[in-house]
């Protein structure tokens, strides 16, 4: 056995831009003795990409959960019937994963869809019709926090063996680009529903039925609905009566723009007809235009409830007790943080909404929204935690409804303190998953589970107050890591991540949590001063922007807060949600940040900064395009900016100059990342979301290097990196669809995909570390992931 001190610097940190966390409260050290095993994995064989986590990452965003694991995005989970250690999940970009051990502490999981040409999970639901439960379907949609990022929507996917085998259905090509957000499966007839498709109209969104076993669909939605009783509109949920798999129901929106009405529609006949059930109070909720989400449930007595968002906050919770003839109101959960909060303070209903009948009480209804607010956050402070139920972090927002209760008194929170709040509420250990609910059900035993941007959580004894909230996450890898590091010193990985903080590497596939909240971008120069390596990272917004220094065995020996002055009369920073930063690859006391105003350039490790852009606004959207120092020159600066890229081959104050010849220019084709060659700063690599583009001469003139890339489908074009080999390069991009290279023999213009057993997800960053020989990807939906010899494979050698 082998004991690893995990060293945590930082305790906490806001993971909302509205947190008011202080620097003075960051500078805590917590050390934590783990005891692990060490195992020696065999070699990888070459070419094979080898996954290196998280999974999971501890010290995350929950409360009173041992370990405090989060892992990332799981969307929507089914649970047996019968069995209460299985359990599936379908994480957002993570594809599908089952698990048979979901009673035990030590859950562990299956991955079950990594060869499937998309991993994009917006739906997963058994067949009620089969006896054995071993038939799912699962919709793929795109369904990320992350400014809905996904792989190709490709339709279906179906299993009639448990999971072991798939089968795509797409119903001819129909169901192409459709976002699936809620599937019924019947044996040969399947029911599925589509929030949004690419092209965006009426015309390829609603409810869609095949009874070919998926061979064909058919709109059922369409029109006024005069031909079906279901008309032409958005919706965002199909749920199922557990007892009557014929009856099925969903709302409709933006019904009004095509003559229909909005409403709550029930089918009887398995999805051929619908029959609008909703009253008129219930309608004049459902605003074209406001209503961004409705998310419903069905128990076990014909009790229907739905969860209306307007405006991206939980407007209201409805009942029916009787399959939809009449319905009642709920009203929406409520916490005092000095004045009423609701399931969003943050604001994020269209996509973090969940609810769940209860399996036995026709009255009970769970509801989860985004997070906990501050203490008087609804008012405008000043902000604190704990609030007004305990909480003491951004965590779960989740609460417990009671129909026979008297209207103002029947919610009570479902996580945190029993002894605040809502008589009735609470935990016995003042627990909290993750924030951002996503889907509930219950096991077959009676335990609540839930999913939400953290992973899988379950809560024991969910109709009162004893049970508590536990993690189901075990060594599931779903966390969407956007920007990534490699630190050759300690030979660890690190990264930004969506909603699960900056974790680094500590223990195998086990990360540790550095900051919570949502990750920044990353950078580490691991070559300035000996046996040291100098990492930086942040949270949104560049909040908390640190260096931090490691020794050679990754033990924690310092950190610094750099205080970005600005020198030389220069405008302040305004500062991007998610802000681009590089070190320089010759001086690595020097970095380059973006801002949504300008690029600063510091020589001091960010203490100081000056202004090297005016007006120049560097792409932050999940794009880092900024390439600082090659070939022995320091001062070698591109930017990319909209569609354009900035050129500096001099010291500041020498101006960064647009390239007049860059062929994207008004092209409108976002430049999402720049690499230079490291022996020779004039050689730069661009992608542009659609292609791939070279310049010998510092920006002069460019060459196209796209080839035969985009007859690769790799849809979106996000980063690149450059291997360098003894006898040759290699070039190397990350797309929405994984990974391809192109070899300098073929004029860097020949693509290939490039290894075996990555996953097809989005690749958001590359990390090449020539000493090493490892390329590092960062996927958003499946972690970090390693190629070792990357020159040997990609043929530079």
């Amino acid at each position: 056995m082998k004991t690893v001190s995990a060293v945590r610097p930082f305790p906490a940190a806001e993971r909302r831009p509205e947190s008011l966390w202080s620097k003075a409260g960051l500078l805590g050290l917590a050390v934590v003795l783990w005891t692990l095993p060490a195992v020696a994995a065999p070699p990888p064989a070459p070419g094979t990409w080898v996954a290196q986590g998280p999974g999971p990452t501890i010290f995350g965003q929950v409360e009173g959960i041992e370990n405090f694991e989060v892992v990332g995005a799981i969307h929507t989970v089914a649970a047996h019937p019968q069995a209460a250690g299985t359990i599936y999940v379908g994480a957002v970009n993570g594809g599908v994963w089952k698990t048979t051990n979901a009673t035990s502490q030590n859950v562990k999981w299956t991955r079950l869809t990594d060869g499937q040409a998309s991993n994009s999970i917006g739906a997963l639901a058994f067949d009620p019709t089969d006896p054995g439960h071993k038939t799912l379907v699962a919709g793929i949609g795109r369904f990320s926090s992350f400014a809905a990022t996904g792989g190709a929507r490709i339709g279906l996917l179906k299993t009639t063996d448990g999971g072991d085998t798939w089968t795509v259905l797409d119903g001819g090509g129909i169901l192409f680009n459709k976002n699936i957000a809620g599937v019924a499966p019947r044996g040969n007839t399947i029911v599925i529903a589509v929030n949004t498709a690419t092209p965006n109209t009426i015309g390829n969104i609603g409810i869609w039925r095949t009874t070919n076993g998926g061979a064909t669909f058919t709109q059922i939605s369409n029109g006024n609905g005069t031909a079906t009783g279901l008309p032409g509109g958005i919706t965002n949920d199909l749920v199922s009566d557990p007892n009557n798999p014929s009856r099925l129901y969903t709302s409709v929106t933006f019904a009004d723009l095509v003559g229909g009405q909005n409403g709550i529609f029930r089918s009887d006949d398995t999805g051929a007809t619908w029959t609008r059930v909703s009253t008129p109070a219930i309608d004049a909720l459902l605003i074209s235009g406001t209503t961004g989400n409705v998310e419903m449930a069905v128990g076990q007595h014909n009790n229907v409830y739905a969860a209306i968002v307007n405006g991206g906050r939980l407007a209201a919770v409805v009942r029916s007790g009787d399959g939809g003839a009449t319905w009642t109101s709920m009203g929406v959960p409520l916490t005092n943080e000095g004045a009423p909060s609701g399931a969003h303070p943050g604001g994020q209903g269209n996509i973090h909404l969940s609810i769940v009948a209860d399996p036995t009480d026709a009255n009970i209804v769970y509801v989860g929204g985004d997070r906990q607010p501050l203490f008087n956050e609804p008012i405008g402070g000043p902000f604190s935690f704990p609030n007004s139920i305990g909480a003491a972090n951004f965590t779960g927002r989740l609460f417990r409804g009671d129909a026979t209760k008297p209207a103002g008194s029947q919610w009570v929170h479902l996580t945190n303190s029993s002894s605040l709040g809502a008589a009735g509420g609470g935990t016995a250990s003042n627990s909290s998953p993750h924030a951002d609910s996503r889907e509930m059900t219950f096991d077959a035993r009676g335990d609540l589970i839930e999913t939400d941007d953290g992973g899988i959580y379950k809560r024991t004894s969910p109709r009162d107050n004893t049970g508590d909230w536990f993690s189901l996450n075990g060594d599931l890898q779903t966390t969407e890591i956007h920007n990534v590091a490699y630190d050759s010193l300690s030979n660890i990985t690190f990264g930004g991540t969506q909603d699960t903080g900056l974790p680094y590497q500590f223990q195998g596939v086990t990360w540790d949590t550095l900051l919570q909240g949502d990750g920044g971008d990353v950078g580490v120069d691991d070559f300035t001063i000996p046996g040291t390596s100098v990492r930086y990272s942040s949270n949104q917004n560049l909040g908390n922007f640190n260096r931090t220094f490691w020794d050679g065995a990754n033990n924690f020996i310092g950190f610094a807060f750099p205080a970005l002055t600005v020198l030389g009369g220069g405008a302040n920073p305004v500062r991007h949600f998610y802000t681009p930063i590089a070190v320089n690859g010759v001086d690595g006391n020097r970095l380059a940040i973006s801002a949504n105003n300008s690029l600063y350039e510091s020589l001091d490790r960010g203490d100081t900064i000056v202004e090297a852009g005016p007006g120049i606004r560097p792409n932050g959207t999940g794009t880092d395009p900024v390439a600082y120092g090659a070939g022995g020159n320091p001062n070698a600066l591109y930017v990319g900016a909209g569609d354009r890229v900035f050129v500096r081959m001099a010291a500041y104050p020498a101006p960064l100059v647009a390239s007049a010849t860059f062929p994207g220019n008004g092209t409108a084709l976002v430049v999402t990342d720049i690499t230079m060659d490291p022996s020779d700063a004039n050689s730069a690599f661009v992608t542009n979301q659609s292609g791939v583009i070279r310049s010998t001469n510092a920006g002069a003139s460019w060459t196209t290097l796209t080839g035969n890339l985009l007859a690769l489908n790799p849809s979106t074009v996000r980063s690149i990196a450059l291997v360098t080999g003894a006898s040759g390069d290699a070039l190397v991009v990350g797309t929405q669809n994984g990974v391809y290279y192109a070899t300098e023999a073929s004029g860097f213009a020949t693509w290939s995909r490039l290894g075996t057993a990555l996953p097809v997800v989005p690749v958001y960053d590359l990390d090449y570390d020539a000493a090493d020989d490892v390329l590092v990807v960062g996927t958003m939906g499946r972690g970090a992931w390693h190629l070792t010899g990357a020159s040997v494979v990609t043929g530079g050698l």
